[in-house]
Order: C-alpha cells, then structure tokens, then sequence
C-alpha cells in the first residue's frame, strides 16, 4: 500500500556534518522522495548542505548551495530519489535556524 509522507524540518541548526536533523526511512519497503523545498528565513542568503546517507556512505545531494531571501529553493524539480530502508536524509546550514525544509515522501515502493 502506497502512501505520501511529509516531511517538515524546521529551524535547521549550524553543524558539522553528519548531524542535524536526519530524515530516516523506516518503510520495509523502498521511498521516493518526490518533492523538497527549502526555504531561507534570513533577509542574507544562507547556504545548506543535503546529503544522503546510505550506511556509512554519504551522497551530496547539494553541497553549500546558497538559497537567496524569500526565495524558496525547489529541491527535486521533476527528478526522483529512491530511499532504501534505513537511508537518511541529513541536512545542515551554515547559520542557525535559517532555513526551514519540507520532504514529500512516497512510501511503500516495490
């Protein structure tokens, strides 16, 4: 059975990677995340960093992409990522509580 799952990370903290608020995937079966926007809640542009952790492996969805004021930063644009159990979506900013990020996630992909 197939269902859509929203992810909301707000109030993104400055860090080092592979900390800050990972999204983990818990579905037995695979997920595709099929939207993502990221919005920068400062009046400077701020730059996030998205990773994707399969394990101890980890993927650069965007590295240091800098998201200009009042100008959401739409993260998928008609592409798709497919999450496998366990992976985990990390994402971090540069400056604390400056952007806030929301997942759409399709849950339950054979």
């Amino acid at each position: 059975r197939r269902h859509t799952r929203y992810e909301f990370v707000t109030g993104v903290q400055t860090c080092a990677l592979p900390i800050c608020f990972p999204v983990t995937i818990h579905s037995p079966e695979k997920s595709i995340v099929i939207g993502g926007s990221i919005t920068n809640k400062l009046s400077t542009t701020v730059p996030f960093t998205l990773i994707m952790r399969r394990g101890t492996d980890d993927t650069y969805i965007q590295k240091d992409r800098r998201v200009e004021t009042d100008d959401p930063f739409e993260l998928m644009k008609g592409n798709k990522l497919v999450l496998q159990t366990g992976d985990k979506l990390v994402i971090s900013a540069k400056v604390d509580n400056s952007i806030d990020a929301v997942f759409s996630i399709l849950q339950g992909v054979s």
